[in-house]
C-alpha cells in the first residue's frame, strides 16, 4: 500500500512536469508569432519590377559621365564626397557624375525616379571609362540584369515632366476637345480675312494648355513674327504703372485642319490649330490672360483677352 502511494505521487509529479513543459512551449510559440507579426508590420514591400540591380559605373576626374533616365529624377544621393553627383540644370532626367579627386576608390549612388523606380549604382574611379553616356531605358533590368541600354532616350526638360510623345498626345486631345460642345466661342480677333480664335483651355498636372485656331481666308500669306503670352492688369488708371508678366510655353504643336496639301502656318487659304503648353499660372479678378499676335513686316496685329470667368469656368482638365 505504501509502495502504491509513492507510485501515484510519482505519476502526479511527472504529469505536472509534462503539463508545465507543454505550457511553456505554447507560450514560446505565441511569443514567436507575436514577434513575427510585429516584424512584418515594419517591413516595406517593394515590387521586384521597381527595384533595379546595382550597376557598375566608372567615373573620371577629367571627364563627365551622364546617365539618362526614362522619367524625371525625384531623389538622388552619393555615398561619398569623392564624387560629384548632380542633376543637369534645366533637365530633369539627366544625372552627371564626376570624380572629385584622382585615385582609386569605390562608392555608391542611389536614384529614385518619379515613376517609382529605384536605381543603385556602384561607382569606381577610372580615368578611361568604357561608357560616358548611359541610358536607363524603360523596362530595362526587370530581371536584375546588370547591363546598359544603347537605345537613345529623350531628354525631359525641367518643369515639363513629359516626353515629346506625351505632349503631342495631349495636344491632339486638346484639338479633339475643341471640336466638341465645350469649345470657347467668344474670344477672337480678326483683321481683314485673317482670324485668330481661342478655342480651348485646359490644365494637366501643373500645366496650362492653350489651343488657338488660326484661319487665313485672304489671298495673302500671313507671316507670323511672334505670339506672346502675358498676365496683365485688366484696367490701367491714369498715372498708374501697368504691370505684366510674360509667360513662355514649354512646347508648341501645330496641326493643319483638313486633308489638303501641306501648308505652313499662315499660308493663304489654310487653317491651323496651334497648341501651347506652359507652366501653371493663375489670374486675379483684376487681371487678364492676354495673347499678342504680331505679323512680320505687316500691320495685321491682333490681341486675345481671356477674362477671369472664362479662364476658370471654361477650363477643362485633361
Amino acid at each position: 500500500m505504501k509502495n502504491l502511494k509513492y507510485l501515484l505521487s510519482y505519476c502526479l509529479m511527472l504529469f505536472s512536469l509534462l503539463m508545465e513543459a507543454q505550457t511553456l512551449n505554447l507560450v514560446k510559440k505565441d511569443s514567436n508569432a507575436i514577434t513575427t507579426s510585429a516584424n512584418q508590420k515594419k517591413v516595406l514591400t517593394f515590387k521586384e519590377h521597381n527595384i533595379k540591380g546595382s550597376y557598375p559605373v566608372s567615373v573620371a576626374f577629367y571627364k563627365t559621365t551622364h546617365i539618362v533616365f526614362d522619367a524625371p529624377i525625384k531623389y538622388f544621393d552619393a555615398g561619398s564626397n569623392r564624387i560629384i553627383c548632380d542633376r543637369v540644370e534645366g533637365v530633369d532626367n539627366l544625372l552627371k557624375l564626376k570624380a572629385a579627386q584622382i585615385g582609386i576608390f569605390e562608392t555608391n549612388v542611389t536614384v529614385i525616379t518619379h515613376d517609382g523606380k529605384y536605381y543603385s549604382f556602384l561607382v569606381s574611379y577610372n580615368e578611361s571609362p568604357n561608357k560616358l553616356n548611359i541610358t536607363m531605358a524603360a523596362g530595362l533590368n526587370d530581371a536584375f540584369e546588370q547591363k546598359f541600354s544603347d537605345r537613345p532616350e529623350k531628354i525631359i526638360f525641367a518643369d515639363t515632366y513629359y516626353t515629346e510623345t506625351e505632349m503631342i498626345h495631349f495636344s491632339k486631345k486638346m484639338i479633339e476637345l475643341s471640336k466638341g460642345r465645350h469649345t470657347i466661342q467668344h474670344i477672337a480677333d480678326k483683321v481683314g480675312n485673317v482670324q485668330f480664335k481661342l478655342i480651348q483651355l485646359a490644365t494637366k498636372e501643373g500645366k496650362i494648355i492653350v489651343c488657338i485656331n488660326m484661319k487665313n481666308s485672304s489671298p495673302l500669306d500671313y507671316s507670323l513674327e511672334y505670339m506672346k503670352f502675358y498676365v496683365r492688369d485688366k484696367t490701367k488708371r491714369k498715372k498708374e504703372v501697368s504691370q505684366e508678366i510674360e509667360l513662355k510655353p514649354d512646347f508648341v504643336y501645330v496641326e493643319q485642319e483638313g486633308v489638303a496639301d501641306r501648308r505652313k502656318l499662315g499660308d493663304a487659304g489654310a487653317s491651323f490649330n496651334v497648341v501651347f503648353m506652359m507652366p501653371k499660372f493663375s489670374i486675379g479678378k483684376d487681371k487678364h490672360f492676354e495673347i499678342d499676335i504680331v505679323e512680320k513686316d505687316g500691320s495685321r496685329n491682333m490681341n486675345l483677352k481671356v477674362d477671369y470667368e472664362t479662364f476658370y469656368y471654361q477650363m477643362n482638365k485633361l
